[in-house]
């Protein structure tokens, strides 16, 4: 892996307090859990799930499609550890630590599925087009990102004080639905999640809670740098708005 990517699994190796600090995750992975349901899979379908995390989208799996045969997955050894602990013993998935840009797995999945993870992917179109390649035919590909729009009141804040933040260059959704997959017809939809904090050390804070605190490549700011950057956020509430996008992929 490249020094930025085995950066990005170290952080969430160390996200020890993922789930107590995650508050979109959650909702989004319920969110995507119901979208697989009105999708028609075939009976006790093979599923793949690509960074699973502490096992959020997992668990809404296994209560959404409870016949599945699951293969759960995460570049960082250490969620996939967690994942396994809160599933328990009675859950049969087999987990397996793989980078979703280099699978080792053969094609034959019903639902590959990926709940806020492939944000961290470097290439983003090119990913996709590998885990949808893994798909049997009429399988789905479900995966929730991030796209433009997100943390905009972080960046508005560096804006205000002549600054770029650190945080990654989001995809416009335009983008995303002009992705093309051959054999595949795709659907994006779009929605705005906000996430409300007590000021702005505290968004930082939970940021590095749940892994993500990795700069996209730039140097951190200065102390002086960072303070005027919180004045001007939390002078506008503190909130930053995530805007989460549903990629459904369906093989023909």
């Amino acid at each position: 892996m490249p020094p930025w990517k085995r950066a990005v699994a170290r952080a969430f190796d160390r996200a020890e307090d993922y789930e107590s600090a995650a508050a979109i995750q959650p909702v989004a992975a319920a969110g995507l859990a119901r979208s697989i349901a009105a999708e028609t899979l075939a009976p006790a379908p093979r599923v793949l799930e690509i960074g699973c995390g502490t096992g959020l989208l997992t668990r809404a799996l296994r209560e959404t499609l409870p016949d599945a045969a699951m293969v759960v997955s995460d570049i960082a050894p250490a969620m996939v550890a967690r994942c396994r602990t809160r599933m328990g013993q009675g859950f049969a998935g087999r987990f397996l630590v793989m980078d979703a840009e280099a699978p080792c797995l053969s094609p034959g999945f019903d639902l590959v599925a990926s709940n806020l993870a492939a944000q961290w992917f470097e290439d983003l179109p090119a990913t996709l087009a590998g885990l949808a390649g893994l798909l049997a035919p009429g399988g789905l590909l479900a995966v929730t990102t991030l796209a433009a729009g997100t943390f905009r009141e972080w960046a508005d804040a560096h804006a205000a004080v002549g600054l770029v933040p650190g945080t990654p260059a989001y995809p416009e959704v335009s983008e995303l639905r002009a992705m093309s997959f051959a054999g595949c017809t795709t659907r994006v939809s779009v929605a705005p999640l906000v996430e409300a904090h007590g000021d702005g050390r505290a968004f930082l804070r939970s940021l590095r809670a749940i892994g993500a605190g990795t700069p996209a490549g730039r140097r951190a700011l200065s102390p002086g740098a960072l303070r005027r950057v919180l004045q001007v956020f939390e002078a506008g509430g503190a909130s930053v708005t995530y805007a989460v996008a549903a990629c459904l992929i369906r093989r023909d």
